[in-house]
Parts: structure tokens; C-alpha cells; sequence
């Protein structure tokens, strides 16, 4: 019961920048004797104190470009950290704090990416969203890639569905908002959809929370951005039939004499209401679902079958006297479809 994705997208963060050439600062001390620049008096050791600091940045600093130019990355972005903690006015912040550490957590979660390191991008992805919480690039690869290496695995695995809701939320809002992610293909970008799998996330992770509700709220919002994705009317049938078979047991517990009764009890009536405003709830949402799985097009197996056993068995239920209208509704959904349900590709990947 899976609908893959498959892209390779790349964060835009890989333009070569080329670090100040160490040996700026000066760092002698050659003053000594009569000099001006004396140890004697306040004002000569305030001058050695300040040469001992810029000799200690200017260590730190050929620390780091001693490490970048090793391509020892790991040692470079911590030793770059400490610089900028430790110098917050030093001569090289700016350009390790907006320049280079960028590009280098660019680099690192495309290669986390390609690795489908989930738990190494989430750390990489955090530090960037710290300094630039609306970072659109950064909350879209997160949640793309969340679904395709765990929610979609087999067996499903949730152990990050936290932050897969965290970041599914947010790019919710800055897409609705106009946003576009740099990352994708803009000849292919298709907002619709996009928004499409991404409350599909919020309603399998809310499913999987106990969230029944909410996730039928999602999976039909996801319906209605993209009218050709089979799961979101699979699991609309799925939760509609929980659903309906709680209204079933209710209306059950009243005595047969009153669920016979014609003129029913307010009580009575209202619970066969229920009963059939969702069994009417799971044939839309299955009949759409068959619709879009043909036997020569069905990637979901048995699942299809069974589907289709349970489907027409509540349709003969509701329906006694239309024995073919149940086909007919499914060739009713067949033309609906949008051409395209997934996510738009990569400038840089497949």
C-alpha cells in the first residue's frame, strides 16, 4: 500500500567560496627595550594583551584553514564554531559565519541525502533552520525525505514522525503563502501536489497517533490537491469504515424491537442515520480507490481484492435494488484523475 517518490534533490549551496588567505593579521611582537610599546605602563601591556589576542586569532584561524585545506571537513566546521565563539569580532567572522558554514551544511546534507542518513540530516537541517527558520529548501528536502526513507519504508517507521509533522507544517504554511523551494525543477513545479503529499504526512502520522479524525481531515484535503493519488482514498475508506462500524454497534445495542420499529424512537433514528451516512462515506472513498487501481495498473496487490470484496458486499447493503450500480459509480471516478501525483523533480537529480 505505497506510492513511491523517487528524487534526488539537492540543496543549492555548493558554490565555491574561496577563504581570506591566512597571514592578514599581524601577529609580531618585535617592540621591545625603549619602545613606545614598552611592557612598562598600562598602556604598553594593554598593547601586548591585544597582540596576544590577534596572535590567538590568528592561530584559530590557520587551525581551521589548515583543516579545510586537508579537506578534514568535520574538524573545520567545529574549529570554525570555535573561532566565531570565541572571536565574535574577529577578522574572519562574517565570512565563516554566512559564507562558509553554509556552504559546508549545504554539502554535508546532500551528502546525508545521498546517504539516506535521516537522523544525520535532521541535525544538519535543525543548525540551518536555528539561524533561518523559514528556510523553505531545508523544511521541504526534510519532509520529502522523511517520507520516502522512513514513513514509506516497509514496515513503516515513525521513529522521527515528530519532526516529519514539524517540518510538513511549516512548508505547508510557507508553500500556501507562495514560497517555492530553489531545489525543485520550476518548469515542474506544481504547488497542488506538492501540498498534496504533504498533508498526506500529517494524516499518516496523526493515524498512526490515534488521530482518527484529523487524519480523515488531511487525507481528503490531500484528495482534493490531487485527485490521482489511490492512498488518500484507500485510507478515507479505511477510517471511514472504522467509523462506520462503530455506528453499526451502536445502533446494534438498541433492542431489535425498536430498530423495527417504523416510526423509531429520535434516538433510535439518529444512530441508523450514522450508520448510513458512513457506510455512504467508505463506498465513495473505495469506489474512487478501485477506479484508480485497475487490475493492469494495481499496485496494491491483495489489498485491491479485498477492498473490492468488503466495497461491494456495504454497496449491496445500501443499495438492495442496484446491483450494477456500484460498477457504474467506479466508471463515474475513472476520468477524474489528475495526470501527475508527485512531487516535482530536481534541478540536480532525476
Amino acid at each position: 500500500m505505497k506510492r513511491y517518490i523517487t528524487t534526488t534533490m539537492l540543496l543549492g549551496l555548493l558554490t565555491a567560496v574561496t577563504p581570506p588567505a591566512f597571514g592578514a593579521l599581524n601577529t609580531q611582537r618585535g617592540y621591545e627595550g625603549n619602545s613606545i610599546y614598552s611592557a612598562r605602563g598600562t598602556y604598553g601591556l594593554g598593547l601586548l594583551a591585544y597582540q596576544d589576542q590577534k596572535k590567538e586569532e590568528a592561530d584559530a584561524y590557520k587551525a581551521w584553514y589548515d583543516a579545510n585545506a586537508a579537506k578534514d571537513y568535520p574538524k573545520a566546521i567545529e574549529l570554525a564554531k570555535q573561532y566565531i565563539d570565541k572571536f565574535p569580532q574577529g577578522s574572519y567572522v562574517d565570512y565563516l559565519k554566512n559564507k562558509w558554514i553554509p556552504s559546508m551544511r549545504g554539502y554535508q546534507f546532500n551528502q546525508a541525502m545521498q546517504a539516506k542518513n535521516t537522523a544525520e540530516m535532521i541535525k544538519i537541517g535543525k543548525e540551518a533552520l536555528a539561524q533561518d527558520a523559514d528556510n523553505v529548501d531545508y523544511l521541504y528536502l526534510l519532509a520529502l525525505n522523511i517520507r520516502q526513507n522512513e514513513l514509506f519504508a516497509t514496515p513503516p517507521n515513525f521513529s522521527h514522525s515528530a519532526e516529519a509533522m514539524d517540518f510538513s507544517q511549516r512548508t505547508i504554511k510557507l508553500i500556501e503563502a507562495g514560497k517555492v523551494p530553489a531545489v525543485v525543477d520550476k518548469a515542474k513545479w506544481n504547488q497542488n501536489l506538492t501540498l498534496s503529499w504533504l498533508y498526506q504526512i500529517e494524516a499518516m502520522i496523526e493515524n498512526k497517533n490515534g488521530a482518527a479524525d484529523k487524519a480523515l481531515d488531511d487525507y481528503l484535503k490531500s484528495a482534493s490537491l490531487d485527485a490521482a493519488n489511490p492512498l488518500n482514498y484507500l485510507m478515507c475508506g479505511s477510517l471511514r469504515q472504522n467509523k462506520y462500524q462503530a455506528a453499526a454497534q451502536k445502533f446494534s445495542a438498541f433492542p431489535e424491537a425498536d430498530r423495527q420499529d417504523p416510526a423509531a424512537k429520535p434516538e433510535v433514528k439518529s444512530a441508523l442515520d450514522e450508520v448510513n451516512k458512513q457506510a455512504d462515506g467508505v463506498i465513495d472513498c473505495w469506489a474512487h480507490f478501485l477506479a484508480l487501481t485497475e487490475p493492469s495498473n494495481n499496485p496494491y496487490g491483495a489489498t485491491r481484492d479485498q477492498v473490492k470484496g468488503a466495497l461491494e458486499a456495504l454497496y449491496k447493503f445500501r443499495h438492495p435494488d442496484s446491483p450494477d450500480g456500484l460498477q457504474k459509480l467506479i466508471d463515474q471516478y475513472k476520468g477524474g484523475a489528475s495526470a501527475n501525483s508527485k512531487p516535482a523533480a530536481s534541478t540536480t537529480g532525476n
